[in-house]
């Protein structure tokens, strides 16, 4: 059923590099059938945020000599702390959002990922087996994707679909010319842009019509699809000093603010 297949040098690096996080997963079995998932497509990073119970049955019997990967895995609290050194991060979501992102297919997604994979940490996101992600964990990431499938139900197991995603990286790497020479921005520094961002509006008495909230979205659509470098998102910072800077002069010369207005 299986043929092994040696693995390259770009492969080596960019195992080194990619992270399968699994947030809040609630089946013991399901963290081992990832386990085995992951090593038999030669990957080993598995990040854990607030799992199950790891020393259950399940856990072991469903790896299938793979423990090491469960046992190696980084664990963390919360979502937020595990994303944070993060050059790029993938959500991964089966259902249909109230946002207008665009969602990669696997192969779509691949080489954009392992791309950046060689040169920086980055990581594909499931969520619960119950509920998936949550709208603010997705908006956390850079990119989205999610898997074509001819039914929307029975929906795919989280194993299974890590191991669709694990798989279709082990075959791009294997193909494809991958190099990357650039710093990407990482996800702590893409955060306080936006925290700046939504500084920099309201000081300015700007209101967007759909909401503060929703505006910065869609600046995390653009900057996410872009995969902004680390010269970029200063560059946008700078920008954002240069229009408060200037406001604030002109509020002193003026002796009072403007007055709000709606967009």
């Amino acid at each position: 059923m299986t043929l092994r297949i040696p693995l390259n040098e770009k492969f080596k690096i960019i195992r080194q590099n990619l992270h399968f996080i699994l947030v809040e997963p609630e089946s013991p079995g399901n963290v081992g059938s990832v386990a085995r998932a992951l090593k038999t497509m030669g990957f080993e990073k598995l990040i854990l945020v607030n799992p199950c119970d790891l020393n259950n049955d399940e856990v072991k019997m469903m790896a299938h000599r793979s423990l090491d990967i469960v046992h190696n895995a980084a664990i963390f609290p919360d979502f937020e702390q595990s994303i944070k050194d993060m050059r790029l991060t993938v959500a991964t979501t089966m259902r249909k959002r109230h946002f207008k992102f665009p969602f990669f297919s696997p192969e779509q997604i691949a080489e954009r990922l392992l791309t950046a994979a060689m040169q920086h940490p980055v990581a594909i996101v499931f969520g619960r087996e119950s509920s998936g992600l949550t709208n603010e964990e997705i908006l956390k990431c850079q990119l989205h994707s999610t898997i074509p499938t001819a039914t929307q139900n029975p929906a795919l197991n989280l194993s299974q679909a890590v191991m669709i995603y694990a798989y279709t990286f082990f075959q791009q790497v294997q193909k494809t010319d991958l190099h990357y020479e650039y710093e990407l921005a990482s996800q702590y520094e893409l955060e306080k842009f936006y925290e700046h961002l939504a500084q920099a509006i309201d000081l300015v008495q700007f209101v967007p019509r759909d909401g503060i909230d929703n505006f910065v979205t869609r600046f995390r659509r653009l900057i996410g699809r872009s995969m902004a470098e680390q010269r970029d998102v200063r560059l946008l910072h700078k920008l954002l000093q240069i229009f408060e800077t200037r406001i604030k002069d002109l509020e002193k010369e003026s002796g009072n603010k403007p007055k709000r207005k709606i967009y």
